[in-house]
């Protein structure tokens, strides 16, 4: 049995997907490509709901010039990016990333498994989402 071709990624550390992740779309902008993501999205997935399809999934542009306070963990990949006119903010659990590809050749698309999301949000990310008593009170005057 040969194994030319083939690549075995131990993809079940925690901490390889990140990194893998990050070459991946820092060779697609060197080689003057537009990096594209594929997402499951699941609960724990911050997107805007109206852009996912119909299977659950969403297909984002990553390009550098194309979100801001761009931050990745080996957990959670988070960034801006605008929508129409409105900037939204993402959250995005690394396990529900399902590929990355650059728009220009989708035959170089690199493929993950979809996990479900473990762990808790990013810190500062977490700190956004009010607590049901944090919530103003409004009142008849």
């Amino acid at each position: 049995m040969s194994s030319q071709g083939t690549l075995v990624i131990p993809l079940s550390r925690p901490d390889f997907k990140s990194y893998l992740v990050s070459a991946l779309l820092s060779w697609t902008e060197d080689q003057g490509y537009t990096p594209y993501m594929l997402v499951a999205v699941d609960d724990s997935t911050v997107v805007p709901r109206e852009f996912v399809t119909k299977d659950g999934t969403i297909t984002l542009c990553v390009h550098s010039e194309a979100t801001h306070n761009f931050e990745m963990t080996s957990d959670w990949l988070t960034f801006e990016a605008r929508f129409g006119e409105q900037v939204r903010e993402l959250q995005i659990p690394l396990g529900r990333i399902a590929a990355i590809f650059p728009k220009e050749d989708t035959s170089l698309v690199s493929y993950f498994p979809v996990l479900e999301t473990k762990g808790e949000k990013p810190e500062r990310l977490a700190q956004e989402a009010p607590a049901e008593d944090d919530l103003p009170t409004f009142t008849k005057l």
